[in-house]
């Protein structure tokens, strides 16, 4: 699959997941067989300012590459100079959220509250690519509601004014995260338009994908809350897909370790005080299938660094 220039190794994908898809994170998951990892949605007023905290969550480096980078307002301007401050950055694609069904910015008449408005999606589609040298795609919905069904002519309005590719979520807006997704959706985006389609919602576990790119059409699928807490969906997908068997799930030392690699990156990222505020929820999903996880979870919330967290995977990720 090409985007624009950029070339991307196979199907599977990291899907930008907010307060998750953290630089230490996604190194993580491209080290455990993600083709394109994509960061957290970042507001577009806040980049084009370049607020300390917004850069922070762009923070991108050349081990990561291919990598997406994304911005979600409303504003054309705005838009612009956010995209910006992506490409500077190094990000190797801009993605634009029309998407996000957080309330906040449905009220300001962002992410998926743009679904309603195909035209206003184009047009800000448009000002960006004009206005940067790396490709620019798109995060949408089926639509608003389960009424109307907007995806199609999105993607072929944001293919006519540039886009290099389409992600679609299969559920509406005012589904949010709730109740099965509807792949259908995928396949006639996939059908509609030229430009590579990639597709996410209610992929798993690896298995899962491979029903979804053979169901969909889709160039790519994107992998969002199935990969917390277990990266190595994308190696095993990434093997289904290509012909090769089914790779075994990682035993409990794996699990640490690549737990222990993914606290140190954050520790080493974010400082002691803002990494043991995200600790306890990052270290938490990985610890689930312990047999003792209600003591882990209790315990981990009164860790104070980074060495007494070894200790307590130590005692508890023991075979």
């Amino acid at each position: 699959m090409r985007i624009g220039p950029v070339a991307v190794a196979h199907p599977i994908t990291l899907a930008p997941m907010e307060e998750h898809t953290s630089f230490p994170f996604r190194i993580v998951c491209k080290q455990l067989g993600a083709s394109l990892v994509c960061g957290e949605r970042v507001d577009a007023c806040d980049v084009a300012r370049r607020d300390r905290r917004a850069l922070k969550l762009l923070h991108t480096a050349p081990t990561e590459r291919p990598s997406v980078g994304q911005i979600s307002g409303n504003d054309p301007q705005v838009m612009v100079d956010a995209a910006r401050v992506v490409a500077e950055q190094g990000f190797s694609i801009v993605d634009l959220n029309f998407e996000c069904p957080i309330r906040r910015l449905i009220g300001r008449g962002e992410g998926g509250a743009l679904m309603a408005d195909p035209s206003a999606i184009a047009r800000l589609v448009e000002a960006v690519v004009r206005a940067v040298d790396i490709p620019v795609t798109i995060k949408i919905r089926s639509g608003p509601d389960a009424e109307r069904e907007t995806a199609v002519e999105i993607a072929q309005l944001a293919e006519q004014a540039g886009a290099a590719a389409v992600d679609v979520h299969a559920r509406s807006v005012a589904q949010s995260y709730v109740g099965g997704p509807d792949w259908s959706v995928v396949a006639r985006v996939k059908q509609a338009v030229r430009i590579p389609v990639l597709g996410s919602g209610g992929v798993r576990e690896a298995v899962d994908a491979v029903r979804f790119l053979k169901e969909t059409g889709a160039d790519g699928v994107a992998i969002g809350r199935g990969c917390l807490g277990n990266p190595w969906i994308f190696q095993q997908a990434r093997s289904l897909v290509t012909g090769g068997a089914m790779i075994a799930p990682p035993n409990i030392s794996e699990r640490a370790r690549i737990l222990l690699q993914l606290v140190a990156g954050e520790f080493d990222f974010y400082g002691n005080h803002l990494a043991l505020r995200r600790l306890p929820r990052v270290a938490c999903y990985f610890a689930k299938a312990l047999p003792d996880f209600a003591a882990f979870r209790t315990a981990v919330q009164k860790i104070k660094n980074e060495h007494e967290f070894k200790r307590l995977v130590r005692e508890h990720f023991v075979a």
